[in-house]
């Protein structure tokens, strides 16, 4: 999963179920919950996506199950999100039918996933039925978060079903069917057994696979094949609001190709029948990315394949989700590999999981040509003066962000760098280049992480499967690349506690963080398109383009002068604020003896405050240091030679 420091939301449970709950309990005692006697038959899942508009999903599941007591359960854990996002509040209406007679269910007491009914004697099927009513734009996150506009849909299987409790749970088959609203078509990575108009029926389908296949339909569909010929084929499936933002452009096209092509030499197998990139082009769904073995769901802005600035920022967002297939859903701590969606999941070797795609999506974008070798070097550098930033680092190590990742990812923006936040992204990309320079330096060049990365996620390939491992795995499988002690290595940088960010793979890259009086094209975009100005590595404020102050750097000269996220913004020097006021009052500042003035409001009081800084405007860059070997250089140096096969020769 792709996460967004500027996407954040609180989630909002309503008790939707609430009603249903006291109008069976008015009627009958709700029957004792108790193990079911034999496992359930396939079951027949069929999803109305007619009002997909609306925001409403119709969806009714037909079961054979035996007499007595059964126990339903509705996806709480949801694979890649880390977090228990299930969306059971989002549910309505929901009903329990058998033998055209409802019956009585009551939600379990102590897990709010769990339903209770009995099935009476003579029943031949139950059928469930239940509407699922997707939020509206702003309201959660990830997949439960917006999904649906007027004229597009991402349907996460997972919100429209229930299952049994079961011995094998996730090899339960669904024969799923689904209706679409008129002229709609779709793209999903789960084979089609028959598609006629609006009705599409799938092949019978595991539990597991079913939740792992979203479905991105819309008005507004383009198809595009994508990389060079050969097996398995890959696709890119595109929806938007409006047919003008699906022009897909042609270098982007080409990378494509490119990225996979690239990612056959890095791993040397694919453990996949095809892929899909499920692109939903929209300013009304949620943004992010989530990803799945044959397919990823991927929500950007509406005009990203038009806007510039957009593409930019985004580069880096498909490579990522593209080598989660590899790393996160082939290859997973087992400590992720459950037998259900209702068990947490244990997320400590995050930093492994989403650090080193988070890094390996950066490289293969540069490999693949989405960004050059400069944006990447200005991506790193802003990444290294964040993690200086992170005054958290004195009491909490980056492996404890992961094992917290289920709250971090829905923690408030503000004071991020001294509560931290799911820092085992961009800081384990500091890590991974730290591990792919040591290689390098430790062979004289002769191997590489991109070694690691085929012995460790490549094997037979073919049909989806999923292969746990350890720290002891991963660090036995580094050793057979090249011997070194990457056991204490790794402690020591995702451990144990450190004041000092990891910077020495920029060091030994070849490379130093140095800053720069103007942004690079990477920070002005980003500047640009999130609406606020980013003074961190000089004052250490984050403002919105409206004055509100969104975070502060503990210790620099805003910190320092009593100003707190949550104020807002007044005046600068006694000027009324403008980034452009700003921006030059703090560039004044290196020859400005007096300090800088900035009157902020707090809660409908005013105040000034004196900020001690005499450094000017700072924005993070990488210089060169030429007493090294240029390693990031031959980190970003494409595998693939032009026009190759999607895989190399055995």
């Amino acid at each position: 999963m792709s996460r967004s420091n500027f996407h954040r939301w609180k989630q909002n449970p309503l008790p939707a179920l609430g009603f249903v709950f006291l109008s069976a309990m008015a009627h009958a005692a709700a029957p004792r919950p108790a193990p079911q006697a034999t496992e359930p038959t396939p079951i027949l899942l069929e999803v109305d996506a007619s009002e997909a508009p609306r925001r409403i999903f119709h969806s009714r599941l037909t079961l054979t199950l035996p007499p007595g007591p059964v126990t339903l359960v509705y996806p709480q854990w949801i694979p890649g999100e880390h977090s228990p996002t299930g969306p059971v509040a989002d549910v309505a209406g929901l009903k329990i039918v058998a033998g055209g007679n409802p019956l009585v269910w009551r939600r379990d007491q102590t897990n709010m996933y769990a339903f209770h009914f009995e099935v009476p004697s003579g029943a031949k099927n139950v059928q469930i039925s239940f509407d699922f009513l997707s939020p509206p734009p702003g309201v959660g996150g990830f997949s439960s978060g917006a999904s649906a506009s007027a004229r597009l849909a991402v349907i996460s299987w997972n919100q429209l079903l229930f299952y049994p409790k079961a011995t094998a749970p996730l090899q339960l088959e669904y024969h799923a069917r689904l209706k679409l609203p008129a002229g709609w078509k779709f793209g999903t990575a789960l084979p089609v057994q028959d598609h006629r108009g609006p009705q599409v029926i799938f092949r019978p389908a595991s539990l597991e696979t079913l939740v792992d296949s979203p479905v991105l339909c819309g008005l507004n569909f383009k198809e595009v094949p994508i990389g060079p010929p050969g097996h398995p084929p890959h696709f890119l499936e595109m929806a938007a609001d409006e047919p003008t933002l699906l022009e897909l452009p042609i270098p982007w096209k080409a990378s494509f190709d490119r990225l996979v092509a690239e990612t056959g030499y890095l791993f040397g197998a694919r453990h996949y029948r095809s892929y899909r990139f499920l692109l939903s082009l929209s300013a009304h769904i949620a943004h992010f990315g989530l990803e799945h073995h044959e397919s990823s769901d991927d929500r950007v802005a509406a005009k990203t394949l038009t806007d510039e600035e957009l593409r930019k920022l985004g580069a880096d967002l498909m490579p990522h989700e593209f080598v989660h297939s590899w790393n996160g859903k082939y290859r997973r701590p087992a400590g992720m590999v459950t037998t259900d969606y209702q068990q947490p999941v244990k997320t400590n070797l995050l930093w492994v999981y989403e650090g080193l795609t988070q890094y390996l999506g950066s490289v293969l974008a540069v490999r693949s040509g989405f960004w050059t070798p400069g944006q990447f070097y200005d991506h790193l550098a802003g990444i290294a003066e964040w993690a200086q930033n992170q005054s958290g680092r004195t009491w909490q190590s980056l492996e404890e962000t992961a094992t917290a990742a289920q709250l971090l990812y829905f923690a408030r923006p503000d004071w991020a760098a001294w509560r931290r936040g799911t820092d085992f992204y961009d800081e384990s990309v500091l890590v991974w280049l730290e591990v792919d320079t040591l290689i390098r330096q430790q062979t004289n060049g002769r191997r590489s992480l991109d070694d690691f990365c085929r012995l460790f996620y490549g094997g037979g390939g073919g049909a989806p499967s999923i292969k746990p491992y350890t720290l002891d795995d991963l660090v036995r499988a580094l050793n057979d690349v090249a011997p070194y002690d990457w056991k204490s290595l790794l402690t020591a940088r995702v451990g144990t506690i450190s004041p000092q960010a990891p910077l020495d793979g920029i060091h030994r890259g070849g490379w130093r963080l140095s800053y720069n009086g103007t942004p690079s094209e990477l920070q002005a975009a980003s500047e640009s398109v999130h609406r606020r100005s980013n003074f961190s590595a000089s004052i250490g404020l984050l403002v919105a383009n409206d004055g509100a102050i969104i975070d502060i750097v503990p210790g620099k000269a805003a910190d320092l002068a009593g100003i707190a996220p949550g104020m807002k913004l007044l005046s600068v020097n006694s000027q009324s604020w403008s980034p452009e006021v700003l921006r030059h009052a703090v560039a004044a500042t290196k020859q400005a003896s007096s300090a800088l003035q900035l009157t902020v409001e707090n809660n409908g009081f005013n105040s000034t405050h004196s900020l001690n800084y005499h450094e000017g405007v700072r924005y993070p860059r990488l210089e060169r240091d030429s007493s090294k070997p240029d390693l990031i250089a031959a980190i970003l140096r494409p595998l693939a030679p032009d026009g190759a096969a999607p895989m190399p020769p055995n």
